[in-house]
């Protein structure tokens, strides 16, 4: 009598490193309600000279603009490994702030991009940024 063996299939198991977003960012991509503004006069210009710097769970806001948040504070993913959101919690902020989360490497460089509605839910900005050189 023969008899036949079950072929496991296996599977490697690949860890996800958890994203870190430890560094200096600056905005290179920025729309207010599908409206590319790279391309107004001026605007670009304010936008480009922002810069959010994170250490571990803190953040600092440098040259602000429109932004989810209006002042320095902590940060988080809803998952460290896998986030497809991120909470702002501004030191003097009596509520946190969500905002969607891509996280893309493009040409080569790591970017991630927030959609987020600073205020007026009819104004919604998704900013594209990508790290500074120190």
């Amino acid at each position: 009598m023969a008899s036949a063996c079950k072929t496991e299939r296996i599977v490697p198991v690949v860890d996800e490193s958890v994203k870190s977003l430890n560094g200096t960012w600056a905005i290179v991509s920025a729309t207010q309600n599908g409206r590319e503004l790279t391309k107004v006069t001026g605007i670009m210009d304010e936008l480009s000279q922002f810069r959010i710097t994170f250490t571990d769970d803190k953040y600092t806001i440098q040259n602000p603009v429109p932004f989810i948040v209006s002042g320095n504070g902590a940060y988080k993913f809803n998952d460290p490994q896998y986030p497809f959101d991120i909470t702002f919690t501004a030191d003097t902020a009596s509520a946190p702030q969500k905002s969607t989360f891509l996280f893309p490497v493009v040409q080569g460089e790591r970017r991630f991009t927030l959609t987020f509605s600073p205020g007026c839910d009819k104004n919604v900005y998704k900013y594209t940024l990508k790290k500074v050189n120190p």
